[in-house]
């Protein structure tokens, strides 16, 4: 991989030598992204952007033109990092609605620090660090001021603080790979999308690891304290560290349905619905007992439900 170096000082240096820095071969850039296999072309550039700037890991995500999913459709790691890239595919974009709100209001994100994540974002923070990820920066690409694609990095040994320069070079860097990805239109290795939502597995942390099951098996989730209980085809069960409102923003909306403060139940998992005596209450198809719906999720419950 061709590169161009140079030095520059860099200032607070403990013994103050100066440190050889790397700058971007645009030229080398270009021409992987003008390659027939445009997907290979694209893992070229992320290896070299994450290389010269130090990332862990350097990855594309691409929104569908409804902007409800997205996929990761292209990942680099260094050496001894492990990848994600199947973990992420067909998320709802709800689950990274904060996220979103930042890059838009500031141009790009940087998390210097995953831990010191808002509340707000207690289930993407839950995510990032299932992945090891110290910190991240996302760099959004739009399209008719709709988000296309973002294009970062993921800091997994260390904490890492990208500076302007380097950030500049990645925001160079992906208007080139989305420019590359919507010549060549949706096809492609990883397919966009490669996998549909449903098919997708959620990951839950259990003690110190985690468990991965389809989304097409969660039937429900309940509330216990500041915890959830998944319950999963089968009759299995998994205590979780996100809360309620955490799950909303993952499920995908069409699929899902809180029926009150303290459930989500899957819509096509609903056999029964009792309206009698005032009270409603709804009845899974591999459940035991009703379930009460809440006054203000009635009309979701009724929406859902076509009646």
């Amino acid at each position: 991989m061709a590169l161009v170096a140079r030095c520059r000082g860099r200032g607070g240096a403990a013994d103050g030598r100066e440190k050889m820095e790397m700058t971007a071969d645009w030229k080398s850039v270009a021409g992987w992204l003008l390659q027939a296999d445009v997907d290979d072309g694209v893992s070229h550039v992320l290896a070299h952007f994450g290389r010269l700037h130090g990332a862990d890991r350097a990855w594309v995500i691409r929104y569908d033109e409804a902007f409800t999913h997205l996929w990761n459709t292209h990942e680099w790691t260094a050496p001894g990092i492990r990848g994600h890239v199947e973990d992420v595919q067909g998320v709802p974009v709800e689950a990274g609605v904060w996220l979103h709100e930042e890059m838009k209001r500031q141009g790009h994100l940087m998390i210097a620090d995953v831990a010191t994540m808002p509340k707000r974002a207690r289930g993407l923070q839950a995510e990032f660090q299932r992945q090891g990820i110290q910190s991240l920066l996302a760099l959004p690409v739009y399209r008719e001021d709709r988000l296309a694609f973002q294009v970062g990095y993921d800091a997994v040994r260390q904490p890492r603080v990208w500076p302007e320069a380097e950030i500049a070079e990645l925001k160079d860097a992906a208007e080139l790979i989305a420019k590359a990805l919507r010549a060549r239109g949706s096809g492609g290795r990883m397919g966009f999308p490669t996998f549909a939502p449903e098919d997708r597995l959620v990951h839950l942390r259990v003690g110190v690891g985690t468990v991965a099951i389809p989304l097409s098996d969660i039937r429900r989730i309940e509330a216990d304290g500041d915890y959830t209980v998944v319950h999963a085809k089968g009759g299995r069960r998994n205590t979780e560290r996100r809360s309620v409102r955490d799950w909303e923003g993952i499920l995908p909306k069409d699929q899902f349905i809180r029926i009150h403060r303290g459930m989500i139940v899957r819509a096509d998992a609903i056999q029964k619905l009792d309206r009698g005596g005032g009270r409603w209450r709804v009845t899974l198809v591999d459940g035991e007992h009703p379930i009460p719906v809440g006054r203000v999720y009635r009309a979701a419950v009724r929406i859902h439900l076509g009646i």
